[in-house]
């Protein structure tokens, strides 16, 4: 799996990919690198460029906004070394995929989910009847 993203953030497409075994490479930037561990996938590094003002959209991409431009020639690194000797990054897709399994799996999520709930809110809210005063209706 190939995808030097300029900024989409996490990513499931990557998440989901990660769990096939198989070498990965991917922008050394944005969302994905929260869930994706460098030490087993490959990363392209890169900087960070204003969007070109053609891209910019009102309320969506401002002209201020920064996009990522990967490294090309660690790209072409990259595909040729993974392609030639696709058995030495076949250790890392596969510690990749265990780690995607079990730290980012329905059930993990939903562990992380009640711990924070049970940390912020430790009690939750009950329903509460209203009871309001009766008011007499004005007479004309």
């Amino acid at each position: 799996m190939v995808s030097l993203t300029k900024g989409e953030g996490f990513g499931r497409p990557l998440l989901e990919f990660s769990l096939t075994k198989k070498p990965i490479i991917v922008s050394n930037w944005s969302g994905h690198m929260d869930f994706l561990n460098s030490e087993f996938v490959c990363t392209i590094e890169g900087q960070l460029n204003n969007v070109h003002p053609s891209a910019a959209v009102k309320d969506l991409i401002m002209s201020e906004s920064q996009w990522f431009s990967p490294d090309h020639g660690q790209i072409g690194h990259y595909l040729r070394d993974v392609h030639k000797n696709y058995k030495k990054y076949l250790d890392g897709a596969k510690r990749q995929a265990y780690k995607s399994k079990t730290e980012f799996s329905w059930d993990k999520m939903k562990e992380q989910l009640d711990t924070t709930l049970s940390t912020y809110i430790p009690v939750l809210p009950k329903k509460a009847e209203l009871k309001l005063p009766e008011l007499k209706l004005p007479t004309l």
